[in-house]
């Protein structure tokens, strides 16, 4: 388990003025162990009761 805060700014461009954008950063070794590469580095997110769950997308 790695604890992490969530990065929190304002959305720039054309966004509305109350927008905001919501980041973390995730560990190399887990993103390494998904098997993201600069290449192949679609995800999918999904919720599961109270979780955020992060999948490679599938080709």
């Amino acid at each position: 388990m790695v604890e992490r805060n969530i990065i929190i700014g304002r959305a720039g461009g054309t966004a509305g003025r109350n927008s905001v954008n919501y980041k973390v950063c995730l560990p190399a070794e887990m993103v390494r162990v998904l098997g993201i590469t600069p290449e192949e580095r679609e995800v999918v997110l999904y919720m599961d009761e109270d979780r955020i769950i992060i999948e490679k997308k599938r080709r």
